[in-house]
């Protein structure tokens, strides 16, 4: 009879989330409506996409599975995450707001500020294999969920959630996201917070928790060493830190709030949650460990603990996974579509009508979801390694450039194509190499500020950064 009510209610989920698709497709008129909402979500809209595209299968899979198999450890990964609120909100909100509202994508961005289709095209084509292979890890986490709801194998949940979300999101673009997003991340924080109390009481408080799990797993009390020393916990801070605050569809959150006054709400309530519900995540982790010891995948830590639970919380945090996974999902999906079909595609076919650019990217879509369908057949055994790969390179390859670019003149397009390529080249060989668990930002982003600086200051000054004058309205 449980099951009966847990598969009933996933039903009504995805139904409900494809009926939400076929909303938006009606809502959505032109390529602005398709690619940003038309710029006019207000303040609740924007939260709900910009904290559900956030909180996804990395955050509840890949936290409690991380904090199920390394403990307090998983906490330097949630404050990197809070620390990148601040550097969106104090270095990206008001220059891409006033300056680039204009815009619809980071490679348009980059190309505007620097005159450099060599650079629009290098960040379209490294963020489309980033987003990727993101989408793989959430894909993974969908179909994990979606066969223990259903009771399908792994495969079959995978083309069942695969093809939801590829559907819901052509129909409508980021019309059909934002509100999917909202209603998903409403259902997800409500699922998470509940879910809390009563997992703490199967462990006996909070009290016997700490005194349990230094029997359990000893390294979960030792962050500092399990990271790889203070350089490590530093090296992963500013991968989460600089590498999501870089990270590009979050970015395109901006283009899509009404006005500066939203993005600002949008960020800062947006960082509250996130700061509750990440912690919370990285406790639910620590308790599956002591409820569960034995759990061969940490990434089904969170899925086994709530079968230990009242058929009513397990229903809630059972759908609010799924939520967290499938908002991110939509959010990447659409971006990298729209990054092949949008600015790629314009890199090939001159003077295409948006039309014409429109119509590609709503293949690119589905093309890019069937790809990293198949792909997560086999995906990397926890999803929070892919996650770090992705921070990392995004961290190394892009963040110096954005931000030299805002609030340092004297940048120029060499210093930053040099930061942009030298940031991304030594990621990517660094952590494909790589046997330490340092991550790779502590190095990449030092070198490509580095690059960028010296570059522009002794390269050629033909092409320095250009920033059109700020709007004034708020």
């Amino acid at each position: 009879m449980d099951n009966i009510v847990i598969i009933i209610a996933f039903c009504v989920y995805l139904v409900g989330m494809l009926y939400i698709g076929w909303w938006g497709m009606k809502k959505s008129k032109g390529a602005e409506g398709y690619y940003v909402a038309n710029r006019a979500c207000g303040t609740w809209l924007s939260v709900g996409t910009f904290t559900g595209s956030f909180i996804s299968a990395v955050a509840v899979l890949g936290y409690v599975g991380n904090g199920y198999a390394k403990g307090y450890m998983s906490l330097i990964n949630v404050l990197g995450c809070v620390a990148s609120f601040y550097l969106i909100y104090f270095c990206f909100l008001k220059p891409i707001k006033k300056r680039f509202d204009n815009l619809c994508t980071i490679p348009e961005l980059f190309e505007a500020m620097y005159g450099s289709k060599a650079m629009s095209t290098f960040t379209s084509v490294v963020t489309i294999a980033l987003f990727v292979a993101t989408l793989v890890s959430q894909i993974k986490g969908g179909s994990l969920i979606c066969s223990t709801i259903l009771g399908f194998d792994y495969r079959t949940s995978l083309y069942i959630i695969t093809a939801v979300f590829v559907l819901y999101t052509v129909m409508g673009g980021m019309y059909s996201v934002v509100y999917t997003d909202l209603i998903q991340t409403g259902i997800l924080v409500i699922g998470v917070l509940v879910a809390a109390p009563f997992a703490l009481k199967l462990v006996g408080g909070i009290s016997a928790m700490q005194e349990t799990i230094a029997i359990v797993n000893p390294i979960a009390l030792d962050p500092i060493g399990t990271v790889g020393g203070w350089w490590g916990m530093i090296s992963t801070f500013i991968s989460f830190g600089f590498g999501i605050a870089a990270t590009q569809y979050y970015l395109l959150r901006i283009y899509s709030a009404k006005n500066m006054k939203t993005a600002r709400r949008m960020v800062s309530i947006s960082c509250a949650i996130w700061t509750v519900v990440g912690i919370v995540l990285v406790i639910l982790g620590i308790c599956a460990r002591i409820v569960l010891p034995d759990i061969s995948t940490a990434d089904n830590a969170i899925i086994e603990l709530a079968y230990h639970m009242p058929l009513a919380v397990r229903v809630m945090l059972l759908i609010g996974i799924a939520c967290a996974i499938m908002s991110t999902t939509d959010t990447i999906l659409l971006a990298a579509g729209t990054y092949m079909g949008r600015d790629l595609y314009r890199m090939v076919r001159k003077n295409v009508a948006e039309e014409q650019t429109l119509k590609t990217t709503k293949i690119c879509v589905v093309l890019l979801g069937i790809l990293a369908g198949i792909l997560a057949i086999n995906p990397p055994d926890m999803i929070i390694k892919l996650t770090t790969f992705t921070t990392g390179v995004t961290a190394s390859g892009f963040f110096a450039p954005l931000v030299l670019g805002f609030f340092w003149k004297k940048t120029t397009r060499e210093g930053a194509m040099a930061g942009m390529f030298g940031g991304v080249i030594l990621a990517v060989i660094y952590q494909l190499v790589n046997t330490s668990p340092i991550p790779v930002a502590g190095f990449g982003v030092v070198l490509s500020f580095a690059l960028t600086i010296i570059i522009s200051l002794a390269g050629p000054k033909a092409h320095p950064v250009y920033l059109p004058p700020e709007k004034n309205e708020d």
